[in-house]
């Protein structure tokens, strides 16, 4: 399998603007579409490599990511326009380290692989659609379809 390696870059406004905003810097939109409902909960990752094959992306509602107790993170995005059917979509990808001071918000259709821990281990508060995990992910898989992992370079 190939690697893929993209440099993450501290999150800014600016630099993430074409995948969502940034929370705590940002006027934030929370979108959702369809008869749902959002849900408020806790998800948790250990730390673990970075390196990833799949990603995935929600067309119905937005997604919003923040870090418990300011612990930083590494989110992996990609724009909406591009459905890594093709290698050169993987130039799209950008990684950005959350210092835990915020958080974000996933546009629309944007591909993400975390946040995941830059420590031994995180707590995100998430904040997306209630049927999302059911009727609303899409996947590309870089790893089978590409023959490519990505990977994260701090």
């Amino acid at each position: 399998m190939d690697e893929y390696v993209v440099r993450a870059e501290p999150l800014t406004s600016e630099g993430f603007a074409p995948f969502g905003q940034v929370i705590g810097q940002d006027e934030i939109t929370l979108e959702l579409r369809g008869d749902e409902s959002f849900q408020l909960d806790i998800i948790s990752y250990d730390h673990e490599p970075l390196r990833f094959g799949v990603l995935n992306r929600h067309h119905r509602a937005t997604q919003a990511l923040v870090a418990l107790d300011g612990k930083p993170t590494v989110v992996l995005v990609g724009p909406p326009d591009v459905d890594f059917s093709s290698p050169d979509h993987l130039d799209e990808l950008r990684a950005f380290i959350c210092d835990g001071s915020g958080g974000i918000n996933l546009a629309l259709g944007t591909w993400h692989a975390g946040p995941y821990p830059l420590t031994d281990h995180v707590d995100l508060v998430n904040v997306q659609g209630r049927q999302v995990l059911e009727n609303d992910v899409e996947e590309a898989h870089l790893d089978e379809d590409l023959g490519v992992e990505v990977t994260i370079a701090l």
